[in-house]
């Protein structure tokens, strides 16, 4: 099993995860305080650069008593400075030595008042990572003063997290207030990464952490792995000669996608398609003999074969007759990868199927999918043994291995129910990845990955209702096959190809103006040549922006 170089990524953090960054680099020798001007500093010109014209109206901003006030108020005196008319209000005064600090050194530039209505901007700097639990009826009040602020159309802006959020589970108080923007201070929190409709676009901004802001010292505390546009950029590294200009279709990987049962050509046509789109080489398009015909019809550009001859069953006298007729090869073609699952079919034949291409391919990297782990699972339950044991016996000597489940199918192949809480439905994920030796993508929204090796979960948050229809799994099969096919890990693999889905459906998305109505995953497809554009160059970013990730 492949065990590669540690990848680059962005850390999403706990509640705790983000106090042990601020610690380590204070006890490093960086004041807190420092950490807090920087803060407030980049927040307020991320206003002034994006929110100009809304600014003219005047920004009130909500200050709560903690180190989020604080922010608040540093924030509120650079705006202040730069001629922008400002008012604040603080329910409690400042009670951290902090924001006391931030307060005062404001103060010569503040007008304190409740919002008037005549903002377009209106900050909430109430409650910030620390917060758990129900709104007190103060700070009940003030959400409830930014939620009136939004019904008149002001700007919503939450410094962190919109208060009221829990920062590591998500869990939504009653009465939080949602957010147009959510800014970011030094890393990404996981709660808002799990509720990206009630925090808006998130920006994340640079307060100063520097390397801390990847781990809190020299242990891993396995706070989750984002690939932003830099760490998704350097895992597209792993698949450069794919297109050096001296490239031919067998340096551009060669992928062999088998499925395709009777009725379900389908499947494996979406598969080859995408994963042409991704830049394989060939594709061959391993079917039933029924499927032979569409799949060449719809994917022209793919070679088609019939299943291995030794599948028997009840269409073994058609496929003879087929052979002989020359309708498709029933060959195994030399390829770089094989993937297994997309319209496979839940029946004897089908399983059958499954056993021979996995001898035929043995040693390839392999993605499992769809009716594959369907089959893995029935197959555990009747030799009486787990799910995960059997995979890794299967798949032993795979330079690669990638399940992609949903949580449904995930639920299968653990043979319980997927808990709701995320940190509990993480723990099984890199468990049972731990167990098989392979890399689990759990599709949804987000996505994890959790490679072999125990190493912190990947989270892939990018995605839309587009996705949210029969064929999508299929798409991301095929683009996870070409890269393993060009030579990425199992785990890069995974976290690109799904970050490309995922980029492209948003790309559609916007471009529908948030529907899914009026558009296919054809256009999902068509975005992808755009997103491993932007991969490969990313556009440079604002001063002190890490991230982006878009309103959903």
């Amino acid at each position: 099993m492949e065990h590669g170089a540690r990848l680059s990524a962005l850390r999403i953090t706990t509640a705790v995860e983000a106090a042990a960054r601020d610690r380590a680099v204070i006890n490093g020798g960086v004041p807190s305080f420092d950490l807090m001007v920087q803060a407030g500093s980049a927040a307020a010109a991320l206003l002034l650069r994006e929110l100009g014209d809304r600014l003219a109206h005047g920004v009130c901003l909500l200050a709560g008593s903690g180190n989020n006030g604080g922010d608040a108020y540093v924030m509120a005196a650079q705006l202040a400075r730069q001629g922008v008319t400002v008012r604040v209000h603080a329910r409690m005064p400042p009670r951290t030595p902090d924001s006391q600090r931030a307060a005062q050194l404001a103060a010569p530039y503040l007008v304190h008042g409740l919002p008037t209505g005549h903002e377009q901007i209106v900050v909430d700097g109430l409650l910030g990572t620390g917060h758990r639990g129900a709104l007190r009826d103060g700070l009940w009040a003030d959400c409830a003063r930014l939620s009136l602020a939004r019904d008149r159309g002001a700007t919503i802006v939450a410094l962190d997290v919109p208060s009221g959020l829990d920062a590591t589970t998500g869990e939504i108080a009653d009465g939080s207030a949602a957010a147009h923007v959510t800014v970011s201070f030094g890393t990404i929190k996981r709660g808002a990464l799990l509720q990206r409709a009630h925090v808006g676009r998130v920006v994340l901004l640079d307060i100063g952490l520097g390397a801390g802001a990847d781990r809190p010292g020299e242990t891993d505390d396995g706070a989750w792995r984002w690939a932003d546009r830099v760490g998704a950029g350097a895992l597209l590294q792993q698949v450069a000669a794919a297109d050096a200009w001296s490239a031919h279709k067998g340096t551009r990987g060669r992928v062999a996608l088998a499925g395709g049962d009777e009725g379900m050509a389908g499947a494996i046509a979406l598969a080859a398609r995408a994963a042409l789109q991704a830049g394989a080489g060939l594709v061959h398009a391993v079917v039933a003999n029924e499927s032979v015909a569409a799949v060449q019809a719809q994917v022209p550009q793919a070679l088609a074969h019939r299943w291995p001859e030794a599948a028997g069953g009840r269409h073994a006298d058609a496929d003879a007759d087929a052979n002989a007729n020359g309708s498709a090869a029933a060959v195994a073609p030399r390829v770089d990868a094989l993937a297994v699952g997309p319209g496979l079919g839940r029946n004897p034949r089908s399983a059958t199927v499954l056993q021979r291409l996995l001898d035929q391919y043995r040693g390839l990297p392999l993605l499992l999918d769809a009716d594959a782990l369907w089959h893995a699972a029935e197959a555990a339950a009747a030799l009486g043994t787990d799910t995960a044991s059997l995979l890794q016996h299967w798949t032993r000597d795979a330079r690669a291995v990638v399940c992609t489940p949903h949580p449904g199918e995930f639920g299968r192949l653990l043979g319980t129910h997927l808990p709701p809480a995320w940190s509990e439905r993480a723990a099984l994920l890199q468990q049972f990845a731990t167990r098989a030796q392979c890399t689990v993508l759990l599709k949804g929204t987000p996505t994890l990955v959790a490679p072999p090796d125990g190493a912190p979960l990947w989270v892939v948050p990018h995605g839309t209702p587009l996705l949210a229809t029969g064929g999508s799994g299929d798409c991301l099969s095929g683009i996870v096959a070409a890269l393993l096919a060009q030579g990425a890990s199992g785990e890069a693999a995974a976290v690109l190809g799904a970050t490309v889905h995922g980029r492209a459906a948003e790309q559609v998305h916007g471009a529908a103006r948030a529907t899914a109505r009026g558009t296919t995953l054809d256009d999902v497809l068509a975005a992808t040549r755009s997103v491993w554009g932007a991969l490969a160059a990313p556009p440079p970013l604002p001063p002190a922006v890490l991230a982006e990730l878009p309103a959903v």
